[in-house]
């Protein structure tokens, strides 16, 4: 796309374009950091482990050249001597295997993340395409780490050999036993120092490998327009936004019942808060009204916040007919609902001085106001 229209990829990418690529398996990756992190740990086990190793190579050896396998006359059993040895072997070596085994597991997906993509891919056959990846800027940068890795690690292995060269020569002097393990010893502080250039060069791949990444990923303007309208236009989509939206609606809605005057229900069908401001003059507001389960949420939250409910069926299905969340009610109500203010003035009188309780009014509904409405039970 952005080759045909001649728009240069300048946008960051979009998430449903990183889920995209990430289905595909397109994840920034660093085999320095999966190097670096294989080699510490390999290090650091080897010098952690060392003494077990050092005690451990030793019984096998004691065991290789004891009496049993020096005059076993049966050659049938040199097979199973053999097979016997290399699993010790192998069992030993098996704490030091695990340890690499996590690292290069843990570096594989500490940067991009668990993913697993199995694609057959047609264009990876072409020679052409793949003569142009080894001569691609991709392919120099791993060319100049390959041999900034060969160069660094190169000089740390020099250095660390003149370091130790005092300690390698007298292994000859101690004993066996003395001598494998300080070997083991020296060999996992080898290891470490030669390592050491790598966290360097893994510290400068790990973020070139995300900024490749995020470049690779980059779209031109017109791509975001139409994913845009690819996704917008979608059914699914356009559910779920009117869900979210409704959603977020109704708790906008539900935040504005404690400040109602009151709570007009029919009384289970329909429920109207009505709000009125004696400060601006203007008409009684709606700020909540619904059905069914919403109408029984607001009787709740009126409940819980105290507000008066007043039970009036038609005024209610009136005002829910005619009036929308945030709107005045029309002036042929304006009688009916100040009726039931004025009564639920007296009730807060009442219950604040005592005396006679005040008498529910019935407000009277023009028909008119409950046209396209069900038919409820009043």
């Amino acid at each position: 796309m952005a080759e045909d229209s001649g728009q240069e990829r300048t946008e960051e990418a979009t998430q449903k374009k990183r889920d995209d690529a990430r289905r595909k398996g397109q994840v920034p990756r660093s085999k320095e950091l999966a190097t670096t992190l294989v080699t510490l740990s390999g290090a650091c086990m080897l010098a952690f482990a060392s003494q077990g190793l050092g005690e451990g190579t030793l019984k096998l050896f004691a065991q290789s050249f004891s009496a049993d396998y020096l005059t076993i006359k049966d050659i049938n059993a040199m097979p199973t001597l053999f097979f016997q040895f290399w699993v010790e072997a192998l069992m030993l070596c098996i704490p030091l295997f695990a340890v690499l085994f996590i690292a290069a597991a843990v570096s594989s997906i500490a940067l991009g993340g668990w993913t697993f993509s199995l694609q057959f891919k047609p264009e990876r056959w072409n020679p052409v395409s793949g003569i142009a990846r080894m001569v691609s800027l991709k392919s120099l940068v791993e060319l100049l780490k390959a041999m900034g890795k060969l160069f660094l690690v190169g000089i740390a292995a020099v250095l660390g050999a003149v370091l130790m060269q005092d300690q390698i020569i007298s292994l000859v002097n101690h004993a066996p036993d003395k001598a494998i393990r300080d070997a083991l010893g020296i060999l996992s502080l080898f290891f470490l120092i030669s390592s050491l250039p790598l966290i360097l060069i893994a510290g400068i791949d790990v973020p070139f490998q995300k900024w490749n990444h995020g470049k690779e990923l980059r779209m031109t303007k017109q791509e975001i327009r139409d994913e845009m309208k690819e996704t917008d236009g979608r059914p699914e989509v356009k559910s779920k936004l009117r869900e979210m939206q409704q959603a977020a609606a109704r708790r906008r809605m539900m935040e504005d019942i404690p400040q109602a005057d009151v709570v007009i229900t029919n009384p289970t069908h329909y429920s109207v808060a009505l709000k009125y401001d004696e400060v601006s003059g203007g008409a009684p507001r709606v700020v909540a009204k619904g059905v069914d389960l919403v109408a029984a949420k607001i009787r709740e939250v009126a409940g819980d916040s105290d507000v008066p409910i007043v039970e009036s069926p038609r005024l209610a299905r009136a005002v829910y007919a005619t009036t929308d969340i945030g709107g005045e009610i029309p002036a042929g109500l304006y009688l009916a609902v100040a009726q039931i203010l004025a009564y639920v003035y007296q009730l807060r009188d009442w219950q604040a001085v005592g005396g006679d309780a005040p008498e529910q009014p019935e407000p009277t509904v023009d028909d008119e106001y409950l046209r396209g409405l069900q038919p409820q039970a009043e």
